[in-house]
């Protein structure tokens, strides 16, 4: 069922103006049925159909049809996020684990900070967010790390006494998401724009992360990474 419906939203991505216009048709014709099912007169040159069982069957196709472009418009509207999980995992996430395996560093964990927010992600935040964890006893330190086949990165190392040390990041890519989310929250009108945005930025925040999830999947390296939040409890 879920390959179907992968299918179908594939197939309606590549056709959305035809998709969009049948809906339209399609509601058309229901409402047309409809009102002569309930004024009980039949349709012209349709006498012999049963207008109760035409209705149900218009209606089932009417309304899956409208679900399938409401599931379009939202993989359409999240559609940023993948794309930045996307460069995210390829361009950061697995040069800088397949490095640090490359550098005799057997199951290294990288700790990828998830806000709740997106602006939390911005430099002020960041530094505050370094600050609490100082004050908890982690020992912070920003370490070059060279690659193969990218730039050299910096990256944070965070230790605890004498536990494993953890690599740290945050993801600040999610910040190019904030002109996008004030974007879409001013093109829709008679709604909140502060209560769009904060929605927006949660369902994108969500999105950003599940694409991280599955593509560290296929790239074998999800073992070596985890979320963290605001609470901070790295170990």
């Amino acid at each position: 069922m879920k390959k179907l419906q992968n299918y179908l939203l594939g197939l309606a991505a590549n056709n959305i103006k035809i998709f969009t216009y049948l809906s339209y048709i399609l509601n058309g014709i229901v409402a047309i049925i409809i009102i002569f099912w309930l004024l009980k007169k039949a349709i012209p040159r349709f006498e012999n159909i049963d207008l109760e069982a035409l209705v149900t069957i218009v209606s089932f196709c009417a309304v899956t049809l409208n679900q399938l472009n409401r599931k379009l418009f939202e993989r359409t509207e999240y559609s940023p996020a993948d794309v930045l999980a996307l460069g995210y995992v390829n361009n950061f996430l697995l040069p800088v684990i397949t490095q640090l395996k490359e550098d005799g560093i057997k199951n290294p964990s990288l700790c990828i900070y998830r806000p709740d927010k997106i602006n939390e992600l911005e430099a002020s935040n960041i530094d505050v967010i370094k600050a609490e964890l100082t004050n908890k006893k982690y020992f912070l330190q920003e370490i070059k790390l060279n690659l193969k086949q990218a730039r050299a990165r910096d990256i944070l190392t965070i230790q605890k006494n004498d536990s494993k040390q953890i690599y740290f990041d945050f993801p600040n890519t999610l910040l190019s998401l904030i002109n996008y989310i004030d974007y879409k929250a001013e093109s829709k009108a008679n709604t909140s724009t502060e209560k769009i945005k904060a929605e927006l930025g949660i369902n994108l925040i969500s999105e950003f992360y599940k694409k991280v999830e599955e593509l560290a999947k296929e790239k074998r390296i999800f073992k070596n990474i985890k979320f963290c939040s605001a609470d901070l409890n790295l170990f």
